[in-house]
């Protein structure tokens, strides 16, 4: 029974047990017979959910009759439910009930004795008080309690029909397997620790090697060729293009005009239009792989061949796209 200790009330015990020894003092309520005696009783009990709990005990008390030598023996076997409030209070009241069987053991001088074997029924309250810490698994209580005990019995055999006594009891309650809701302690360890210098930084990176000087003149695209009559690059002249691009990037200053040539076949109007579109179209591609430079198309046609224009050879030579460095470094 979870009772609060001296500091911090604990109101959970739900699931331990419990031993209970009291010492009882029995006041023998109708049978007037019988001196009124001290006993003593020893329960075992377990505690339910909800404040609830059940309990089993043994009880004895030897109690003279009066005016005679004879003496009757009260061994009770009961077991009890008990009912449990303000499970958070230092004080805790309980009620409880419950029932079982009585050996009644008469004895006299020159008679012998005799045990008759009879039912019992008992109802009474009681205050748990906690001594020291209630939030261990371990918990002491203080018990004091009253009850009133009724048996069934007739009087031809006991001598009063259905004999009853009050009885009151003190002891200890002693709970085990209580939650513990001790809180935890916690010890802050400060340790000093010698800490390693850090290693110094690693020197910088060497410096990136400087760049080629920017080209100057012209580039000839050896390997850009066009489809027959067209101004559509073949895919072959995409690798040059994308060469030329990567390296020329590196000279965002570079001002670059992109020159278009054909050979001397055709009309010298037809060839100057699609010298421009071939020059228009290179450029367009370079733009569009990364290129920021300021750069201008334009189409020579026929002019300045580069090798004779009356062979194959000197025509294929002749049809060329170029690029010419105007300016910047």
């Amino acid at each position: 029974m979870a009772v609060a200790g001296t500091s911090v009330f604990a109101g959970d015990d739900a699931g331990s047990w419990y031993l209970s020894p009291m010492l009882q003092y029995h006041l023998m309520d109708n049978d007037k017979a019988l001196k009124d005696n001290f006993g003593y009783q020893a329960g075992v009990g377990f505690n339910l959910p909800h404040e609830w709990a059940i309990e089993g005990d043994f009880s004895r008390g030897n109690f003279d009759i009066k005016g005679t030598g004879g003496a009757r023996r009260l061994s009770a076997y009961s077991i009890d439910i008990a009912k449990k409030f303000l499970p958070d209070s230092r004080f805790q009241p309980y009620a409880l009930a419950g029932g079982g069987e009585l050996d009644d053991r008469l004895s006299a001088p020159g008679f012998g004795s005799g045990t008759y074997h009879t039912y019992l029924a008992e109802a009474g309250a009681g205050l748990l008080t906690g001594i020291g810490s209630q939030t261990g698994s371990t918990r002491v209580q203080l018990r004091t309690e009253a009850k009133y005990r009724m048996e069934w019995a007739n009087a031809s055999r006991f001598g009063v029909k259905d004999p009853s006594n009050l009885i009151f009891g003190v002891g200890l309650q002693m709970n085990f397997g209580a939650p513990n809701e001790t809180p935890p302690v916690i010890k802050e360890v400060v340790r000093e620790v010698q800490v390693a210098a850090p290693p110094p930084p690693p020197p910088p990176p060497p410096p990136p090697p400087p760049l080629p000087p920017a080209p100057k003149g012209e580039i000839r695209l050896q390997g850009v060729t066009f489809a027959t009559s067209s101004a559509d690059l073949i895919q072959e002249s995409y690798a040059v293009l994308n060469t030329t691009a990567a390296s020329l990037k590196q000279y965002p200053d570079l001002v670059i005009e992109v020159r278009g040539y054909t050979d001397s076949r055709g009309s010298a109007a037809y060839n100057l239009k699609l010298s421009q579109r071939r020059a228009e179209s290179v450029m367009q591609y370079l733009q569009s792989h990364g290129m920021t430079n300021r750069m201008t198309a334009k189409g020579y046609g026929k002019e300045d061949p580069i090798a004779d224009n009356t062979t194959k050879e000197g025509q294929l030579s002749n049809r060329r796209v170029t690029l010419h460095i105007v300016g910047g470094s």
